[in-house]
């Protein structure tokens, strides 16, 4: 049944809703973490044929998952910038009526337009930089730093300024989108005065989702599995996670939930085994304003598939599966 509930997703979100617009977050549970990962690795497949940016974390692997940039650092660690900047300088290539292809390896397209096309060096790099601006500093959904450093990359691969970065001003600027620790004093000189943080790191995340489809894809796939490690225990027996941690993080959770619909092209699939929803003193259930909004009290024939919290066990035992693909399903059944 997995393939058809992966195929469903894809039908109705992938395919269309997130494509179009839409932000989505589910939740997927079961026995095994094996088939979890598994699931979400296979959800993550699908999202790349579509033409999503994708990126698949292990929670165990990131050092405090209740803290949201660690979530973000995670991520973004993730991706290829330097291919994402690239890919959206193609874009404003392409807008500026020219084919990036044309452009030979290592030559920086303002230079290639003067030689080969005979272009102004001076009025193409100014058309350059207002397509930038346009982009970037004039779209909603793009933090304004995060819009700042975005330009000054894609200006320098473009050649839209005269003075062109070194390597470690490069690396600088990447650092900051990878929100690693970089001095604040360094990057003034970029305009940049803040640092990704706690509190306004959904804000870059929503900026990196925009800047994925400005490079080409059609929206952010971010699937999170081993989220069970909330219940590990050190070696001493003491929680991994204390009761602060494990609800700062069912906080995050339910934060996303009901600011969803203020983000666009965006699915994010979080996984975990089954323990971290039958622990009634440390699992969801415990976090009463984050289990109100993912329960379904009642159960009807056939699961639903539109449900934003799913067991994946459940679904695979369904005798009704390929009927419930098939025919969709409906509201009377949630």
């Amino acid at each position: 049944m997995i393939p058809s509930l992966i195929s469903f997703w894809v039908e109705r979100y992938l395919a269309g809703y997130i494509r179009d617009g839409g932000s989505m977050i589910k939740l997927v549970t079961a026995r095994d973490a094996g088939t979890v990962n598994g699931f979400l690795r296979q959800a993550e497949r699908a999202a790349v044929e579509h033409g999503y940016l994708t990126a698949f974390l292990d929670a165990s692997a990131i050092a405090r998952v209740n803290v949201f940039t660690n979530i973000y650092q995670a991520l973004v660690r993730e991706l290829d910038l330097v291919a994402l900047i690239h890919d959206y300088c193609c874009r404003v290539v392409r807008l500026l009526g020219y084919n990036p292809d044309e452009i030979p390896k290592e030559t920086a397209f303002a230079d290639w337009a003067g030689e080969a096309r005979g272009r102004d060096l001076v009025i193409l790099q100014r058309e350059i930089r207002e397509r930038l601006e346009e982009d970037l500093f004039r779209n909603r959904l793009v933090n304004r730093t995060f819009a700042t450093v975005v330009l000054q990359l894609a200006a320098d691969e473009l050649r839209a300024k005269e003075k062109r970065l070194i390597g470690e001003e490069k690396d600088l600027l990447y650092a900051w989108m990878r929100a690693e620790a970089v001095s604040l004093r360094n990057l003034k000189k970029f305009h940049v005065f803040s640092k990704i943080d706690r509190y306004n790191a959904r804000l870059m995340l929503r900026s990196l989702v925009e800047l994925s489809r400005l490079a080409g894809k059609k929206g952010l796939f971010l699937a999170v599995g081993g989220l069970e490690v909330l219940l590990a225990r050190k070696e001493n027996r003491r929680p991994l996670y204390g009761r602060a941690a494990r609800e700062e993080f069912y906080e995050s959770v339910r934060q996303l939930i009901d600011e969803i619909d203020t983000l666009d092209h965006l699915m994010i699939v979080l996984g975990f085994q089954r323990e971290l929803v039958d622990d009634m003193l440390a699992g969801f259930k415990s976090y009463e304003a984050l289990w109100l909004r993912i329960q379904h009290e009642v159960a009807g024939r056939r699961p639903n598939l539109f449900r934003d919290f799913l067991d994946i066990d459940e679904v695979a035992a369904s005798k009704d599966a390929g009927a419930l693909h098939e025919g969709g399903a409906t509201v009377a059944e949630v």
